[in-house]
């Protein structure tokens, strides 16, 4: 599912929320893009396959996309932890372990993708939050919800949401 409000419109910035709702910590991205569109951002969810962001991130100026990410060694930050990749190219987006997606093709796979038909907005942020939990269910885990709300703040407080100031102090959330 794709919610695109019409304040979204084409050219400027983006931010998009990946994930399944019912899947616990999967939930994350979906999460933060509704409570930031709710607070009048350019924001949307979207929980159908990794493809369908092609559409949503084309033609943009900046597009951050949050997603929930598992941990897969000593180097990923603990639950709930937050890495911002900037580089989608880097071997550390690769590995950033996007293994709980339902979909055949994942945020990964969307960005290569992309990056292949030359449909990759002109900057892409990807916002990876640790998750724990990810059956079938609802709720955050604590210290997920904890990190998304942290997000949603910052970016709700910043004056340009979409700076690369404003995009460096996400790394020190």
């Amino acid at each position: 599912m794709s919610s695109a409000p019409e304040r979204t419109a084409k050219g400027g910035g983006i931010i998009i929320g990946v994930g399944h709702a019912e899947r616990q910590d999967d939930g994350i991205g979906p999460y933060v893009a509704e409570a930031l569109a709710g607070r009048g951002l350019p924001a949307v969810a979207h929980e159908g396959d990794g493809s369908g962001l092609l559409e949503l991130w084309q033609d943009r100026s900046v597009c951050v996309v949050v997603d929930a990410i598992g941990r897969l060694d000593d180097g990923m930050p603990d639950a709930g932890g937050i890495h911002i990749f900037t580089e989608v190219e880097d071997a550390a987006f690769a590995r950033a372990a996007f293994v709980h997606s339902s979909h055949r093709v994942g945020l990964p796979e969307a960005v290569a993708l992309g990056a292949a038909l030359d449909r990759l907005p002109s900057r892409l942020i990807v916002i990876g939050i640790v998750g724990v939990d990810f059956g079938f269910g609802c709720a955050l885990s604590p210290s997920v919800a904890t990190s998304a709300d942290r997000v949603i703040e910052h970016f709700a407080a910043a004056e340009d949401p979409f700076s690369q100031d404003s995009i460096a102090a996400l790394a020190r959330l």
